[in-house]
């Protein structure tokens, strides 16, 4: 059977505490207020009491005092709001044996009753050997003990306050000797990377066999000072983070440092938001260069129209708007990207029909190509269906796309009598491919590496570098890829692979070229 526990919390927190120890087999009671609390201790002996901070029980570090006083055998765990973690070592000097941040985890919670469990059988076992506990039973208060005895008894109580501090810093903790192996960590140290005492720290973090250049636990050795540094850490779940570290030695009773301390606390955040607006900046930068070029080649179509318009020249007329619509639109994309890439945003997605989707990205994209004199052509596979998008991203990233082949259609230097775009949407189970194809100049190896990178661009001051990079980051935020085939002169091939529900990850992207689906050219 379980150990009684007594609760003095909220109702709902109460109910939560009370199903989760019954599954562990204890016996809870509930109080509402503190002289209920009482009352049960002195009528049931509890072997623990769990008492929040928030509960209305009047001023609770008064009746952990209380409890310590009159039920000296029951070890008291107390709950506490991150706000308030001061009240919660306060409590440890009141009398308690342990204190919970809340939220509580099924964990934490296991984890501080089996402390306090640990603690009445090593309190037991000191009453016992000094004779305070006649025939194995409990006395009704704590009786005064020897020299010795108290003086374990406070060490002990001193070890767990420390395990306590130790395990609830907010920081990753782990302990290393000579050798550089693992002799100990903190709660939140195993939560995140798992139970790796007894190993190295090389070997864990670097995959190496022997110790890193450089390692700042081994300056620390030698010269006792603190240091500091930066790294990339990888949890037991696969993620990684930016974590920063300090180092601390740890001496011996002559003085000696025989242990280093290493801490880490989670920087990811930090950094990147430190990598966004230094993107940021780098955006801007490139924009203000880019947008430069676009002006003067808006001034050049301008200038054209002017003088067309004094000379009655409505060929050069023409030429010159065309020039100047051109420059505009590729103003207006610029702006659009600038304002999505500023921005971060969480998918909004929403079902909507396949096949309309599709249309409505393919009538930017026929505008753009039949304005230049592009054929265009969309074909679009029966029984489409619905799937589960945010259009307001996805939308503009396939145009990108789309007006990516007309640029390069325009842009090829080839003489061919009809320069073609296709767009053509099919389903394989459920996720919908998107193939948009072109004849036009075609990319080399070195476009086709760097063509979703931040701020390549293979258009010169025409381009920012950052349509095809969103594009890609919008179909991936769906959990899809994107693949490309492309050879100088011949066109290139997007496929574009979208599952009908968003994934957590994204589809790995598939290897070589894509010439499998039989298109017309």
């Amino acid at each position: 059977m379980g150990d009684k526990i007594l609760l003095i919390a909220p109702r709902e927190l109460g109910r939560e505490l009370a199903a989760q120890l019954s599954g562990w087999g204890h016996i809870s009671l509930f109080a509402a207020d503190a002289e209920e609390a009482l009352d049960l201790a002195f009528r049931h002996k509890p072997a623990i009491s769990i008492l929040d901070d928030g509960s209305d029980t009047g001023e609770a570090l008064e009746l952990v005092r209380r409890f310590k006083a009159e039920h000296p055998w029951t070890e008291t765990i107390f709950l506490a709001d991150l706000a308030e973690i001061e009240r919660g070592a306060r409590a440890l000097e009141f009398g308690a044996s342990d204190y919970l941040i809340k939220p509580v985890s099924p964990h934490r919670l296991g984890v501080a009753l089996r402390r306090a469990q640990d603690r009445l059988v090593v309190r037991k076992k000191l009453a016992y050997l000094s004779g305070h506990i006649p025939n194995g039973g409990l006395p009704a208060a704590l009786p005064p003990l020897g020299e010795e005895t108290t003086r374990a008894a406070r060490l002990y109580d001193t070890l767990q306050q420390y395990q306590q501090l130790f395990d609830e810093v907010p920081c990753y903790i782990s302990v290393l000797d000579h050798n550089f192996t693992i002799t100990a960590t903190n709660r939140r140290f195993k939560e995140e990377f798992g139970e790796l005492v007894g190993k190295t720290c090389h070997d864990v973090y670097q995959g190496r066999c022997e110790g890193c250049p450089d390692c700042p636990v081994a300056d620390t050795f030698v010269d006792g000072q603190s240091h500091q540094y930066e790294q990339v850490l990888r949890a037991q779940d696969g993620r990684r983070f930016n974590v920063l570290t300090w180092t601390a030695p740890l001496r011996d009773a002559q003085g000696e440092i025989n242990q280093v301390m290493v801490m880490s606390t989670d920087i990811t955040q930090i950094r990147k938001l430190q990598d966004h607006l230094s993107s940021l900046g780098m955006v801007i930068s490139s924009i203000s260069h880019g947008v430069k070029g676009l002006l003067t080649a808006l001034d050049g179509g301008m200038y054209k129209v002017r003088a067309g318009l004094e000379r009655g020249d409505m060929d050069r007329v023409s030429k010159g708007w065309e020039l100047v619509e051109r420059m505009t639109e590729r103003i207006r994309r610029t702006v659009l990207d600038i304002l999505y890439y500023a921005k971060e945003r969480e998918l909004d997605t929403e079902q909507v029909e396949v096949a309309e989707f599709a249309k409505g990205v393919a009538v930017a994209g026929e505008y753009a190509a039949k304005k230049h004199g592009l054929d265009f052509k969309l074909v679009l596979a029966p029984d489409l269906g619905r799937f589960e998008v945010d259009p307001n991203a996805l939308n503009p990233a396939m145009i990108n796309i789309l007006e990516n082949a007309v640029d390069a259609c325009l842009d090829d230097d080839e003489e061919k009598p009809h320069r073609r775009i296709l767009f053509q949407v099919s389903r394989e189970d459920d996720v919908l491919v998107f193939d948009i194809v072109d004849n036009g100049k075609g990319m080399d190896h070195e476009t086709l590496e760097n063509m979703f990178t931040l701020f390549f661009t293979s258009k010169g001051s025409a381009g920012t570098g950052l349509g095809l990079f969103i594009a890609n980051d919008t179909v991936q935020q769906h959990g899809g890829s994107i693949t490309v085939d492309s050879e100088p002169g011949e066109g290139s091939h997007f496929h574009v692979r979208i599952p009908e529900h968003p994934m957590a990850m994204p589809w790995e992207r598939a290897p070589g070229p894509l010439k499998s689906k039989n298109l017309p050219f």
